[in-house]
């Protein structure tokens, strides 16, 4: 199989990969039944111009043969080719927003910098944390472009060191090792950052991801403003940015469950350096609730943050029902006037999907709930309107009631 040459190049031909129809749409993600078959052998990320049934032109971008997503647009503008110059844009572009528009820092030194589809850069991801650029590539066409990117992103961030990350079920989707650049920008073992008030190691060997979830970090601030004087359970806690925030706003207790040990290693370590108390249990989250239900323990405050449940569509039935069970359980275990804070990041069920569920598990749970807030991920995760998956983190806040 025929691999990009490791180097920033300009390219200057591309092959030709033509639509099916006319193009109806500008998402950024063209399927392979909707493209006609190339007329020659394509590397997996080969960057390539996309023009509809009668020729008009579409768009550039990165070519996957293996996936349901063929095709990865970066452009849709003639004038735009994909080399140096397209990647220094964007990430410029990146930049101003989460420096000048969103001013982050000096609130953060950790925030997403670059959101796929959102910033113009489908199948990529850059996370700052502190003085580290984590990059996370979901396209083998990035790989010609690591040095590009990594020079970019030195001369953006001079006091940072960047290291790629990428997703080893990527590299098999793709068919294609990412080796090279594990090599040759090889992440440390952690990284520390600063997030408002709180203080967090991320495991960089272990961690799922880039190693930490940026996208809660509003949430967690909006989480320490209601945790005061209040017995918190965080549910799914990872790494215990929401736990360690509740303590840090003036919890009266907060016990933190996971079952994910290596997760919870981090965790207590975070706790250590942001010197608050928590109880961490290493269980899974329905049997802790179970268990709190036979013992009587109740909360008032509970963060339910599950994983990713459906990775594909054909998982939307079975992980509603998921998010179902397990909002009831914790439903039951709250005081009356207690607070549930719910969280989806399945970007294949939908918001409405999920409010709806958590009516019925109310129903389930004879309780009735008052949602006084709905959010999704901080502003550094930007939507495009063309891209309605980009929005693809809920979360619901909510105050339990108890008919008289």
């Amino acid at each position: 199989m025929r691999i990009p040459p490791f180097h920033g190049i300009l390219i200057a031909m591309y092959a030709r990969i033509k639509l099916k129809t006319d193009r109806a749409s500008s998402h950024p993600w063209i399927f392979r039944k909707m493209i006609e078959r190339p007329k020659s052998r394509l590397s997996p990320g080969e960057a390539v111009e996309v023009v509809s049934r009668t020729g008009e032109f579409v768009g550039r971008g990165f070519y996957h043969p293996s996936r349901t997503v063929a095709i990865r647009l970066l452009t849709s503008n003639p004038r735009e080719e994909i080399d140096e110059a397209f990647f220094r844009t964007r990430l410029q572009a990146a930049k101003a927003l989460r420096e000048d528009i969103l001013k982050i820092p000096p609130r953060s030194d950790a925030y997403r910098l670059v959101h796929g589809e959102g910033d113009g850069l489908s199948g990529l991801v850059i996370d700052k944390f502190g003085e580290l650029l984590v990059v996370e590539p979901y396209s083998a066409g990035y790989i010609p472009f690591a040095d590009t990117i990594a020079t970019i992103l030195k001369e953006l961030y001079p006091a940072c060191t960047v290291c790629f990350r990428p997703d080893a079920k990527t590299e098999q989707q793709e068919g294609v090792s990412f080796q090279t650049l594990r090599k040759r920008y090889p992440p440390p073992p952690k990284a520390i950052l600063k997030e408002n008030s709180l203080t967090m190691e991320v495991s960089l060997l272990t961690g799922h991801k880039t190693g930490y979830f940026l996208d809660q970090r509003d949430n967690r601030g909006l989480v320490k403003e209601l945790a005061r004087n209040k017995d918190v359970w965080d549910l799914f806690c990872y790494t215990g940015g929401f736990a360690i925030s509740s303590a840090l706003g003036g919890a009266r207790s907060v016990v933190a469950v996971d079952l994910d040990e290596k997760a919870l290693e981090v965790a207590r370590r975070n706790a250590d350096l942001n010197r608050v108390t928590i109880d961490f249990i290493h269980e899974d989250c329905f049997d802790f609730l179970r268990r709190m239900e036979e013992v009587k323990q109740q909360a008032d405050l509970v963060i339910v943050d599950p994983a990713k449940l459906a990775l594909v569509r054909e998982e939307i039935p079975r992980a509603l029902r998921t998010y179902n069970d397990i909002n009831r359980l914790a439903m039951g275990r709250l005081r009356t006037g207690g607070i549930l804070v719910s969280c989806s990041c399945s970007g294949l069920v939908s918001e409405g999907q999920f409010l709806s569920v958590l009516a019925n598990a109310a129903r389930e749970a004879r309780v009735e709930l008052q949602m006084f807030r709905i959010t999704g991920a901080s502003p550094d995760h930007p939507i495009r309107t063309d891209f309605p998956e980009g929005r693809y983190l809920k979360v619901v806040f909510s105050r339990i009631l108890r008919p008289s």
